[in-house]
């Protein structure tokens, strides 16, 4: 007859751990990097986009002398540029002020495994318009 013993089992169940230890571990490396390049990107978009939109003076108010910014003008020129570089995002006006929020989402590639398959992005930016009376 036979005894069975659990000498072993506590090796098996180590393993286990490790491996499900050295997945997070990874998942955070690789897609923590991954996320921390999509947050730049999108600042760097929401930047440029903002600056775009604050270019857009009125013309009506540099004939009239008064520099102002067209926010028409500017929300599209603004959007335009966050089209063309493939992100989505919403553009506002304040006076001289052009505020570009980017929005999206940065998908993992390894913590999916886990259930988390995506991380959130929301940067914004902001951009003033230079007028003649910024100028000494």
């Amino acid at each position: 007859m036979r005894i069975r013993t659990e000498r072993g089992s506590a090796s098996v169940w180590a393993m286990l751990v490790i491996t499900g230890a050295f997945t997070v571990l990874l998942g955070l490396v690789v897609d923590g990097g991954r996320l921390l390049d999509a947050r730049t990107a999108s600042s760097r978009a929401a930047a440029q986009a903002a600056r775009v939109g604050a270019d857009a003076l009125s013309s009506a108010s540099v004939r009239d002398g008064h520099d102002a910014i067209n926010v028409e003008a500017a929300k599209a020129r603004a959007q335009n540029y966050l089209h063309d570089a493939g992100m989505s995002g919403t553009v506002t006006v304040s006076g001289r002020t052009v505020s570009v929020t980017v929005t999206g989402k940065s998908t993992t590639q390894i913590l999916g495994v886990i259930g988390i398959d995506s991380f959130p992005i929301s940067e914004t930016e902001t951009a003033r318009g230079i007028t003649e009376e910024d100028l000494p």
